[in-house]
């Protein structure tokens, strides 16, 4: 056999063994991706970082989180109600004007109902307030027996005042807090005045 022809035959060899060999790799990579295929379906669906089975948290039991807050309100109460208000603005002082600043004027009869007290103790709480310039009482537009009472520029100041004093305290404490937790009690704070506000509970709008 002549060179050329011998070269004729080797490079059939050679393209022969490389079509079997690209052949193998073909069904290499098919067998492969049909293994990966079926891993894939047969493996559970992955789950997300702490999703694990029995971490996610309980609802809260409607009745036992009113609880909770009314308690926390209680506390809140107490601890604001031995806040340093100044100015002589006392618990009983400082309600009555919120009242009477936030809901605007009202009847003597409405301001005592709003607090809870009896007519005659409102009337010496408005007697002592007004002798200090903080409210003052105007005719009734259509009752001549009422009148109405309502907080004075000087009233509003003092309870700006008076608050600020008395909250300050909380204040400090919150500011204590990391920006992630006071993001959350802000956040508390938003849903927990549109539950109150859901409520059939008394508003300050000012009553008859």
């Amino acid at each position: 056999m002549g060179k050329k022809a011998k070269g004729r035959s080797r490079e059939k060899s050679v393209k022969k063994a490389q079509r079997k060999a690209a052949a193998a790799l073909a069904e290499a990579v098919e067998d492969a991706a049909a293994g990966a295929g079926s891993l894939i379906e047969s493996a559970p669906p992955a789950t997300k970082p702490g999703a694990a089975s029995g971490s996610a948290p309980r609802p809260a039991d409607p009745t036992e989180l009113a609880a909770r807050l009314a308690n926390l309100s209680t506390v809140l109460q107490r601890q604001l109600a031995h806040g340093d208000t100044g100015d002589g603005l006392t618990r009983s002082r400082l309600s009555a004007l919120a009242l009477l600043v936030l809901g605007g004027p009202r009847t003597l009869g409405a301001l005592a109902a709003a607090e809870r007290v009896r007519p005659p103790t409102m009337t010496r709480l408005v007697h002592a307030m007004e002798a200090d310039g903080l409210v003052a009482r105007e005719a009734h537009p259509s009752d001549g027996r009422s009148i109405i009472i309502r907080a004075t520029p000087m009233g509003e100041r003092q309870l700006e005042r008076g608050r600020a004093r008395q909250i300050a305290p909380l204040a400090q404490a919150i500011a204590a807090r990391g920006r992630t937790e006071r993001l959350q009690l802000a956040a508390a704070s938003d849903l927990l005045g549109e539950v109150l506000r859901d409520t059939a509970w008394e508003s300050l709008e000012p009553s008859e």
